[in-house]
Order: structure tokens, then sequence, then C-alpha cells
């Protein structure tokens, strides 16, 4: 069975750190990007995921959503344009989901596992899925972007004020 590690949880310091650029693309960074990627497959439901989410702090990303797949290095948004609104959840917060507002088209540019530059033009709701992955190299979590004050719980539609959510992530982040 191919490598994976488990994902990290809304709390961890990992999910709030600045991630370091790649700046070597060699086997060691295939093996990161196939980890990235089956941990992803194994926890299916998961559009994407980002280095950070299994505490590995590079700027590296892993899309599988809409019958795309993409693996992103080094991604930076260029060009962005309109505006959209919708639910987003991520495996690091599971079982919840909150209302953000995002760019609706956007350019990204990006390496790819080989350092090859590359760029792309996404819009709706791949350009959402990029644009919440590449918060995650930064250590911005959707949830400090929402446009509501409650998040929700996506099974029990409970709702849950967003300043206690993230009281939560700095006490964590603290201790």
């Amino acid at each position: 069975m191919s490598k994976q590690e488990n994902i990290i949880f809304f709390g961890n310091s990992h999910l709030r750190a600045k991630c370091s650029p790649v700046s070597v693309f060699h086997k060691g960074l295939h093996n990161k990007i196939d980890i990235i990627s089956n941990t992803l497959r194994k926890h299916g439901g998961g559009a994407a995921l980002a280095a950070p989410q299994i505490a590995l702090l590079k700027r590296i990303i892993v899309i599988d959503y809409l019958g795309e797949y993409y693996e992103l290095i080094n991604p930076e948004i260029i060009e962005k344009s309109g505006e959209q609104s919708d639910f987003e959840g991520c495996l690091s917060l599971p079982g919840f989901v909150g209302k953000v507002n995002r760019y609706k088209n956007i350019k990204v540019k990006y390496q790819d596992r080989f350092g090859e530059s590359q760029t792309i033009e996404t819009s709706d709701q791949m350009a959402r899925c990029f644009q919440h992955e590449i918060d995650h190299l930064d250590g911005i979590l959707y949830i400090d972007r929402m446009s509501d004050e409650y998040i929700f719980n996506d099974e029990t539609n409970e709702k849950t004020s967003v300043k206690h959510f993230l009281d939560l992530t700095r006490e964590r982040s603290s201790t």
C-alpha cells in the first residue's frame, strides 16, 4: 500500500504556519506529493489537500476535484476577477461548513513536480478550490474569510459562532 499520513485538525499550529517555497525538485519532492495525493484519496470526500494539512510546511497542493487532477508547487494567484459566495468545508475541520466570498475567476502560476513553470485559468467551484488550498499555504483557514457570523455542523445544521472557533485556535496554538 502506498504511504499516506494522517490529516491534522483545526487547532493544530501547523495549520496557521506560513509554508516555505519548494526550491529543490527531486525524488524526495515526488514522494511528498505522492503522500499528499494518497492521503487525499484515503480520506475520500475531500476535493484537495495542502501540505500543511499533513504537517508538512512546504508550498505543495494536490487537487482532485470535478474529474480534474492537479499538483501545484509554489502556486500564486496572478490574476483575479468577479465574485462568488458559497459554502466551504475542510478536511482539517470535518463536519463543518461556512459561507465564504471568493473570486469567481483566477489565473494561477505554479510549478509542476519537475520544476517546470505552468499557468492555469479556472473559474467557479474549481477557482474556489484553488483559493481555499492556496490560503492553507499562508496559514489562512476558510473560517478566517467567512462572510457569515456562524459556522454550521454539516450533519445537524447546528450553528456555532466563528469567533468561538477562532478563539479555540488561538488557545490551542499558544499551548
